[in-house]
């Protein structure tokens, strides 16, 4: 899965503001499919801060980290070699889309558990 660099724009964004808004900021990409990937982690992250708060945590960190390595990355673009850069974006691409897929995965393990309690209720 190939994050663009908006994608990891759109998650800082989300983090920034998962306190302040429910809604996500639109952000104009030239990929839709990478968008729509980026917005469906966003939507998972948000419901994971009510689904499992502890994992909301977890993973709120591990995106600041990877804001904070992006913003560092790109404060320094003009200066880092080609070569170098693409290293760089490709590595937090690839973060980015492992920690989505554990966002996704908390949010089915949840709702897997709730099914379950809910069979053992009936």
């Amino acid at each position: 899965m190939k994050f663009l660099p908006a994608g990891a724009a759109i998650l800082s964004a989300a983090l920034a503001l998962a306190g302040c808004s429910a809604r996500p900021t639109a952000v104009v990409a030239k990929n839709s499919d990478a968008i729509d990937k980026n917005q469906q982690c966003y939507q998972e992250f948000s419901a994971l801060r009510q689904l499992n708060p502890d994992a909301y945590e977890t993973y709120r960190a591990q995106l600041a980290a990877i804001n904070e390595n992006y913003v560092l990355y790109k404060s320094n673009a003009s200066a880092i070699d080609g070569k170098a850069a693409e290293v760089m974006q490709t590595e937090i691409d690839r973060v980015l889309s492992l920690v989505c897929f554990r966002i996704n995965n908390a949010i089915y393990s949840n709702m897997m558990q709730r099914a379950q309690g809910l069979h053992n209720q009936l």
